[in-house]
């Protein structure tokens, strides 16, 4: 059954497919956001038949997001990152349907702009910092490796918090690092459904990152409050 859901998500998408521009809304519309590359460009990280399934989660999630809040108007304006940082402000018909899709929605948001086909590197500030956390780059990228494939989580993170200190976090679906007003840094989904050989996503996914992005993720403060 799940292959034949597979195949049927992967039709809506063909090899060419470019997303929608952004996310934040547009006459009450949540939007995809852009990738710069396709996604046979990563076969070597993830078939691309994997990631089309996976971006058609991601954009099912905005759907869902969309018809929830049609009717609320006062959130018209509002980023994903936006609503996770005022679940408690929403009526509560709404609140948990909202928390549920958006933080999907924007793991995988994140998880899309940290992948890059071209070769990047990480250094400057970000650098420094995995340096006095982790003690080492490579003992960085070995705890994360350790994490994950020690966890029966979906997601793991990168992560900083309001103290500015960077961590290792794995979750579930429906949580989020902006929920806690903690900003992503990196994001990678290791669900073990989607990807069985977890121990060659990871080998393969440090060569695939857009450390320009990470590093750009560093710097936003939108989230740390």
């Amino acid at each position: 059954m799940k292959n034949l859901v597979l195949f049927l998500l992967i039709l809506m998408l063909n090899s060419t497919f470019y997303p929608c521009p952004s996310y934040a809304l547009d006459l009450s519309t949540l939007r995809p956001i852009e990738l710069n590359y396709n996604f046979c460009d990563l076969n070597n990280f993830i078939e691309s038949d994997t990631l089309k399934y996976s971006y058609c989660q991601y954009r099912a999630y905005l759907d869902n997001l969309n018809s929830i809040l049609k009717d609320y108007k006062e959130f018209k304006d509002a980023s994903l990152e936006d609503l996770l940082n005022n679940l408690d402000s929403m009526p509560d018909e709404i609140a948990f349907k909202v928390k549920i899709n958006a933080s999907n929605a924007l793991n995988y948001e994140y998880f899309f702009k940290n992948l890059s086909s071209e070769k990047t590197f990480v250094k400057g500030k970000l650098l420094a910092e995995i340096n006095k956390s982790f003690s080492s780059l490579d003992n960085f990228k070995n705890e994360f490796k350790k994490i994950a494939l020690n966890s029966k989580a979906t997601w793991i993170f990168l992560a900083r918090n309001s103290q500015n200190d960077l961590y290792l976090t794995t979750s579930k679906e429906i949580l989020c690092p902006i929920i806690y007003k903690h900003q992503i840094i990196l994001c990678l989904n290791i669900d073990e459904e989607l990807h069985p050989n977890k121990s060659e996503l990871l080998y393969n996914f440090f060569s695939f990152i857009n450390w320009q992005q990470a590093n750009r993720n560093y710097y936003k403060k939108s989230t740390i409050k």
